[in-house]
């Protein structure tokens, strides 16, 4: 059973149960999105004996975030994983839950609101997730996706000189190498332009890579600079990841 006389004196009064259907009851309390509409949350009675209570949005937070933003991308699906997973919050099929026991469920229900906001939020702090897991994300992807193209992390291609240092090296068979720059910011920028330079004053063989956090946030002059120092450029994570394996096949015909 629900405890649904406790959870309204835990909400002071203000919070309903309305049956939806048998078994499934929504739950009405004062708990908001940023646009004002209710959080919509729903609550499942114990199931075959189970101890727990299933409280979940049945798909509804999806299905509004989808009206404007989409989940359709690598870097996209992990960040809203690990919403999920930093808030014990798990997803089957578009529907987001948690199991609880009926004495946790009135802290349960209030941590699941606060992570359907999040979800829902995601279009306005996406940047700051994606800037703050940039060079994880973009490692994460390399180790999955391009593992077969024999990727080194941080070398340094000119002996006894570490200020030079490449993200990732890459080995084709055949090829010259290929050295790959994150670049989430003007500094970093400034400094792959160095290196790349550096390594063609001492004609070493290779191709260079700079995959972008975000290029627009580069002045203009900063994105000059690096293109006439670099071989190729991919201008965000989103783009590399849908376009590197192709791009590293080419390379390594």
């Amino acid at each position: 059973m629900i405890p649904g006389d406790l959870l309204k004196e835990q909400f002071n009064g203000h919070a309903a149960l309305r049956l939806r259907r048998e078994g499934l009851y929504q739950f009405h309390a004062p708990l908001f999105h940023e646009d004002g509409d209710m959080v919509d949350i729903f609550l499942a009675e114990p199931a075959n004996g189970a101890p727990t209570i299933r409280v979940s949005d049945e798909g509804m937070t999806l299905m509004r975030l989808s009206y404007e933003y989409d989940i359709d991308t690598e870097s996209r699906r992990r960040v809203f994983e690990r919403i999920l997973k930093e808030n014990r919050v798990s997803e089957d099929n578009g529907v987001l839950y948690c199991d609880v026991g009926p004495a946790n469920l009135y802290p349960a229900i209030l941590q699941f609101a606060q992570t359907v906001a999040k979800v829902s939020s995601m279009q306005f702090f996406r940047r700051e997730v994606i800037r703050s897991m940039f060079y994880e994300l973009l490692e994460e992807f390399i180790l999955a996706q391009l593992a077969r193209f024999n990727p080194e992390k941080q070398t340094f291609p000119l002996p006894g000189q570490d200020s030079y240092e490449v993200d990732w090296q890459f080995n084709l068979a055949g090829q010259k190498p290929i050295y790959l720059f994150g670049i989430k910011d003007r500094t970093k920028a400034l400094l792959t332009t160095i290196t790349c330079q550096a390594f063609a004053q001492r004609k070493l063989p290779f191709r260079s890579i700079a995959v972008h956090e975000d290029s627009e946030s580069l002045a203009r002059k900063d994105r000059t600079r690096l293109t006439n120092a670099c071989d190729k450029q991919f201008t965000s994570l989103d783009e590399f990841q849908e376009n590197a394996v192709e791009y590293f096949e080419r390379e390594a015909a």
